[in-house]
């Protein structure tokens, strides 16, 4: 049998309970691990420490930080499997109950969105839940405020989504495409083979670019690129290395 891994990230007092559907597909509280960010303070806090491991997690990076933190902590002694999510997976209609059981079940890529790409579409939204980013809406919009990106960001020399591809892997203009699938909320069944594609400098950036805000434009960035890296063949740039 392959080794399975359930990943909660970005855990903000959300209701959990939720995650006992997924002792029927080989899941347990033994093979799930929730990155909490909730305050100890926190007035109504609940217990969770019956679904599974849990790490605190500062609140920082959105789910992309946490998603970063298992990887580069476990990089060495990965699962065959990872299913990374977020604790509001199904509440906030990220995909549906549906699409997670199938992710559950796989041993290859899934992203855990609304579904297969429909020939016609708006340019954000699919389905209600699956999202295909146009390129040219990015340049557009981050054209429109990059004083605003210049002034708030940790890693100033990145100041567009297209550099930040570039920054990460070795391709050019003409090699990023034109539109960007992803998962919404960066939910994803990931094999251990994708994961070892790229160093783990790779996934210590995620942390590093990511870790001086709840919300940075950077986990954004990587909820957009996730999945551009995990089911395509895009070289690892390794000129910038995180100590």
């Amino acid at each position: 049998m392959i080794s399975k891994q359930l990943v909660v990230s970005n855990h903000a007092n959300h209701d959990l309970e939720w995650l006992s559907m997924t002792y029927a597909y080989g899941f347990s509280p033994e093979n799930t691990i929730i990155y909490d960010r909730t305050p100890d303070d926190f007035e109504g806090k609940t217990k969770i420490d019956h679904l599974g491991e849990v790490i605190s997690s500062p609140n920082v990076g959105s789910n992309p930080y946490d998603i970063g933190r298992f990887i580069v902590d476990n990089y060495d002694d990965l699962p065959d499997m990872m299913i990374h999510i977020k604790g509001n997976l199904l509440q906030k209609n990220y995909s549906t109950e549906e699409r997670f059981v199938y992710a559950l079940q796989s041993n290859w890529f899934v992203p855990i969105d609304g579904g297969t790409l429909c020939e016609s579409y708006f340019p954000y939204l699919v389905n209600n839940n699956w999202f295909a980013q146009p390129m040219e809406w990015e340049d557009r919009t981050e054209g429109e405020k990059i004083d605003e990106i210049k002034m708030i960001k940790v890693y100033p020399r990145i100041s567009s989504l297209r550099e930040f591809i570039k920054d990460l892997f070795e391709v050019e203009d003409n090699q990023i495409p034109k539109f960007l699938s992803f998962a919404p909320g960066a939910n994803y069944a990931v094999p251990k083979n994708c994961i070892l594609k790229y160093s783990k400098n790779f996934y210590k950036k995620i942390m590093y670019y990511t870790d001086y805000s709840n919300n940075p434009i950077e986990a954004h960035w990587f909820e957009r690129v996730l999945q551009l890296a995990w089911q395509g063949c895009l070289k690892e740039n390794f000129s910038y290395i995180v100590d």
